[in-house]
């Protein structure tokens, strides 16, 4: 088959994990309502989303070094459907969180296998095609609120989550053709020494603290921000919905500016220059709260920088050490992903029912900035 046959299903593939990604958040409310728990305490459905989806990384990544892509694709279409037909039909709290769980474990095996195949696929310019692929993710992102809106206004917020689960298991039997390996070697840690491995996981550790911070800001944002608009701004549920898309079209139009950029700048260069964009854009929000104009710009604002974060840092981590790209990607995604369990949670207390609690993304952001520098400025550190 195809490397473009393959690109265009891995591309719809992650229409459906941006919808998984950004369904939970605009529904904290309805869910808290439904199962007569406090909105403080929503953050649980992401927590728990995202604390499978680290521990998915961890073996995906590890699968994805000894088994073919397709296997992993499928699982994590068939384990993303299932969780969300699971939320939706949910009668009672432990039963819909088992579903968010379930969500992210195949959230995992559909995020890392996909940026790691169109990584081998188009190794002479990962860094443009991982930004490329990450599009749809962002298309998927906007398209998620926008289905959970359809829903309210039918009185009916769980059938986003049916909808969507029919949607992401109809994707099985395309993926189940994709036949790609990923690492060049079948055992990639045979012969490699502690001290290297060591050696290894110490240089790396800059992107996996960037990955760690730029999730967690990402999806504590964006989870959060529709709470923000309608407790802070005291806008609609549906302008709400309208501003928790935005984020995702930002993100999406930093990607596809990325892929163009990355032509003439480093990979490095772009973290730097990201990184600030977005600590712009959140702090124009905290700066200056109850202004809708400056939410939705600042929204936007920070959606661009976030989107291109993620795929350039992959590229050149995991390009660098090709004999173990799997392994590489899924722990980096891994600590990356702890910070998307950590922060929205975090940011649920700090709001304490009355805000987003968006400080505490700005916080994360300033740090972000400091590590962007640090690995500019120490290229050699990292090769």
């Amino acid at each position: 088959m195809s490397k473009a046959w393959v690109a265009r299903w891995l591309y719809v593939a992650f229409i459906a994990l941006g919808v998984s990604g950004t369904l939970l958040g605009p529904a904290f409310q309805s869910l808290t309502r439904k199962f007569a728990i406090p909105l403080e305490t929503a953050g649980i459905f992401t927590a728990l989303q995202f604390g499978g989806v680290f521990v998915s990384n961890i073996i995906c990544g590890r699968l994805l070094d000894r088994i073919n892509a397709r296997y992993l694709l499928v699982i994590g279409a068939a384990l993303i459907g299932g969780g969300f037909l699971t939320v939706g039909a949910a009668e009672s709290l432990p039963i819909a969180l088992a579903g968010a769980l379930t969500i992210g474990f195949g959230y995992g095996a559909l995020d890392v296998t996909p940026n790691m195949t169109v990584a081998v696929l188009f190794a002479d310019k990962a860094g443009a095609a991982l930004n490329l692929l990450n599009v749809f993710y962002g298309l998927g992102a906007i398209l998620g609120p926008q289905i959970l809106n359809f829903a309210l206004a039918q009185n009916r917020f769980e059938l986003a989550f049916t909808l969507s689960g029919v949607g992401t298991l109809a994707l099985i039997l395309p993926l189940a053709f994709v036949s790609v390996r990923v690492s060049e070697t079948a055992h990639p840690a045979a012969g490699t020494t502690n001290g290297r491995t060591n050696a290894l996981w110490i240089a790396l550790f800059p992107f996996a603290l960037t990955l760690f911070v730029q999730a967690g800001t990402e999806v504590g944002y964006s989870s959060w921000v529709f709470t923000e608009a309608t407790l802070v701004v005291r806008t609609t549920e549906s302008t709400a919905a309208l501003t928790a898309s935005l984020f995702w079209i930002g993100l999406t139009a930093g990607r596809m500016s990325a892929s163009v950029l990355l032509r003439h700048m480093t990979n490095e260069t772009m973290l730097v220059f990201t990184a600030l964009v977005m600590l712009v854009g959140v702090g124009l929000v905290v700066l200056f709260p109850a202004l809708e104009a400056i939410l939705v710009i600042g929204t936007i604002i920070a959606g661009f920088g976030s989107g291109p974060i993620f795929p350039t840092t992959m590229a050149v981590a995991t390009l660098r050490h090709p004999e173990a790209r799997g392994t590489i990607a899924g722990l980096l995604m891994a600590v990356g992903i702890s910070g998307a369990v950590a922060m929205p949670y975090l940011q649920g207390l700090v709001g304490a029912g009355v805000s987003g609690g968006m400080v505490v993304p700005l916080l994360g952001l300033a740090v972000l900035f400091v590590i962007a520098l640090f690995i500019r400025g120490n290229k050699s550190a990292y090769a």
